[in-house]
């Protein structure tokens, strides 16, 4: 209670000085939180802005009825039709105005509206870092908990160069572009919940965290028992059909993914995601222009007018993910991607780069269709469709999906290399043109 008094003086004369008091900064909430939890308040812990504001106005024991209610931090700003109704006019007016001293830039991130958040200190964003999740040259991926709603989200944490310190509007122009991507919904892209920019980083915040990325994902076959293989390989056949569709939905929303790899495709549970599409961006890049020259890619995924910095569209993707699939369809049959590598570094032109060894490709996808199940062989006619070196011969993302809907649609399929969720066209909510994506 001793400790409560650097932020609640607790003499009457202060609840007259509240129109005129500082609001609390997010370092004030989650030390009043921790206070709580350290003296057995648990629940109170959880809401130390409802707990603040009724501290403030004297009225705790209502605390409460918040509780009752299953009311959170979240609900915040309330007003007279979420407050509350047994709470008594006289206090829900006092806590209707003095609800401005716990309204922070931690409040805006999770919400469905929210702005890209500004926080002066490390110390002011709202996410406890749980465990680390991966690392690049980017920054770092890790799990954490809001400290707001107690959420479980993943968080991409992108450094901040030179470039961004020095030229605001590139910073704003990265903040329009996330803002756009937070509008994409598809049940197999990775949701971003907000983001944020502190003196050392800028965070995105998503969902779901993720139990493996694609890359792992295809490892851990080579150790797997025999029934567990099986088993994933079950649900490995319909991540053909449900990141077509999520790269079909993305086109249709003159949305370019740019980056597409074994490590930007997450697996949870049985389900597969597309992440990182669009903000995969090197600070320093972030200002150029993504249609010609140099950008960030990665080389082995590549398609060959990126490589070489010519120009580039949508039919780029088409390439990258068609690379995704050749290392999916070598562990349907039963095969390894370490293996697929090794065979591209010694023979024919002697590159693992997709882009610099087509006929290797080739001769590898001959090799493959002579094992495991022959109802596996769909992606023989898909993959050489979009491993065209020439991007207006490659199929298209709507061309894919619909070759791919003919095989799952076939009664002599035996497995369909789609989810039950994208076995239907997907919906599309663009009818324009989108040539220059």
């Amino acid at each position: 209670e001793t400790a409560m008094l650097a932020w609640f003086p607790g003499n009457a004369s202060n609840r007259s000085q509240l129109s005129s008091s500082e609001p609390f900064s997010e370092t004030d909430l989650r030390s009043i939180s921790d206070i709580l939890r350290c003296t057995g308040k648990e629940q109170w812990s959880r809401i130390p802005r409802i707990y603040s504001v009724l501290r403030l106005i004297d009225k705790l024991p209502a605390i409460e009825l918040f509780l009752a209610q299953g009311i959170t931090d979240v609900w915040f700003p309330f007003n007279h039709s979420t407050i509350p109704g047994s709470l008594n006019p006289s206090a829900t007016h006092e806590f209707l105005q003095a609800q401005r001293l716990v309204l922070s830039r931690a409040l805006d991130l999770e919400q469905e509206t929210g702005r890209h958040g500004h926080f002066s200190s490390h110390a002011d964003v709202p996410f406890d870092k749980v465990e680390e999740l991966g690392k690049g040259g980017y920054g770092y991926v890790d799990k954490v908990v809001s400290t707001v709603s107690y959420t479980v989200y993943a968080r991409k944490l992108i450094h901040r160069g030179r470039t961004f310190k020095k030229d605001k509007q590139v910073s704003k122009d990265f903040e329009r572009e996330l803002g756009n991507l937070k509008k994409l919904k598809h049940i197999h892209i990775v949701k971003l919940i907000g983001s944020y920019t502190d003196p050392k980083f800028v965070g995105i915040i998503m969902l779901p965290v993720a139990d493996y990325n694609l890359k792992e994902f295809l490892e851990i076959q080579m150790t797997d028992s025999v029934e567990r293989a099986k088993e994933r390989r079950s649900f490995l056949r319909t991540f053909f059909g449900c990141l077509t569709s999520t790269l079909l939905y993305l086109h249709d929303s003159c949305v370019r993914h740019k980056d597409i790899k074994p490590q930007n495709v997450l697996v949870k549970g049985h389900d597969v995601f597309l992440t990182d599409f669009g903000i995969s961006l090197d600070w320093a890049e972030a200002g150029k222009s993504t249609s010609s020259g140099e950008t960030v890619c990665t080389p082995r995924y590549c398609a060959p007018e990126v490589a070489q910095c010519l120009r580039r569209n949508s039919s780029s993707d088409m390439w990258s993910l068609d690379c995704v699939f050749l290392e999916i369809w070598t562990v349907l049959k039963e095969d390894s991607v370490p293996r697929l590598h090794t065979y591209l570094q010694v023979s024919h032109s002697m590159s693992s780069y997709y882009h610099l060894n087509p006929s290797g490709v080739s001769s590898w996808v001959s090799i493959l269709s002579a094992r495991g199940l022959s109802s596996d062989n769909a992606p023989l006619s898909w993959i050489p469709n979009l491993m065209q070196k020439d991007p207006e011969v490659r199929w298209t993302a709507r061309t894919l999906f619909e070759e791919i809907s003919d095989v799952n649609s076939n009664p002599e399929t035996k497995f369909a290399f789609s989810g039950h969720c994208c076995i239907e066209d997907p919906e599309s909510e663009s009818a324009h043109s989108c040539a220059s994506v």
